[in-house]
């Protein structure tokens, strides 16, 4: 199975993503909520959906367990402990996939889908032709 490599700012962390998985648009999505764009700093947080099977992790990130979900289940979101960057976000409400995020890679495909746009500023226009949800999807 052939992947691309990506890594945190400071390069302690690395992830490969299956290209396979990359390149499916349906997996690469935008999530316009509070706590992605403040866990990430960021207006939105791009990401590919990628089940755990497809993903491999060198380096030892921290996890910090993000209570305050819609859900009531925490989600946990992954950094490096030395730069801060982002690295992926799980859910128990889909147990064996990881929420990758693109902004360690330097190829970031066009999301097919976004998320939790009702969040997304009014000036901020949607991604042409990307499914728009209002919370996030369920597949």
């Amino acid at each position: 199975m052939s992947s691309t490599t990506g890594k945190c700012l400071c390069g302690q962390i690395s992830v490969s993503v299956s290209k396979e998985v990359l390149s499916a648009t349906d997996n690469i999505t935008l999530c316009h909520c509070k706590n992605c764009r403040q866990s990430g700093g960021a207006l939105a947080s791009v990401s590919v959906i990628a089940p755990e099977s497809t993903v491999k992790i060198s380096g030892v990130p921290k996890i910090y367990q993000d209570v305050n979900t819609d859900s009531g289940k925490p989600l946990e979101r992954a950094f490096c402990g030395n730069c801060g960057s982002p690295i992926y976000t799980a859910s128990p409400n889909v147990p064996g996939i990881q929420v990758i995020k693109l902004g360690l890679f330097d190829e970031i495909p066009k999301p097919g889908m976004e998320s939790y746009c009702k969040a997304r500023p009014p000036w901020d226009k949607p991604v042409d032709n990307a499914k728009q949800f209002n919370t996030m999807p369920t597949k």
